[in-house]
């Protein structure tokens, strides 16, 4: 896999991140910046990748969480699957720029939209995470 200006280039539709540099909330949660995307019906052909778009720093004890929500029509978002579940200890709160936190195919129950929700439990959490839908060649 190459790079671009130092992030591992990941095969996706332009446009279609569920979150693309979002700052790390602090001590509370938020939808990702890109919104809900469409991926209903992609039967396993779409995996989202979470990784630090920079650095990010997590005090000890505090949680990071990444969270898949998905909905069909005009019904409420339910969860779909957590992604990362995270908290840090012994100072392994200070992940690198570029680092892959995980990784989940959207099952072929997957819902018309999808959105990512990001939440941390630290009031000083700080840097910039993607949440990338990436096509899965078949």
């Amino acid at each position: 896999m190459y790079k671009i200006n130092g992030l591992t280039h990941y095969v996706q539709v332009h446009g279609q991140s569920l979150a693309l540099a979002q700052p790390l909330p602090q001590n509370t949660g938020a939808d990702g910046n890109g919104g809900p995307v469409r991926a209903g019906g992609t039967q396993g052909a779409i995996e989202v990748i979470v990784r630090a778009n920079t650095a990010l720093t997590i005090a000890d004890g505090k949680a990071l969480t990444v969270r898949l929500q998905h909905r069909t029509g005009t019904a409420p978002f339910s969860d779909l699957a957590t992604v990362v579940s995270f908290t840090a200890t012994g100072g392994n709160g200070a992940i690198a720029r570029d680092t892959e936190l995980g990784r989940f195919v959207l099952p072929g129950t997957t819902g018309d939209e999808v959105r990512a929700v990001i939440a941390t439990t630290d009031p000083a959490a700080s840097g910039t995470i993607d949440v990338l839908p990436t096509y899965q060649a078949r």
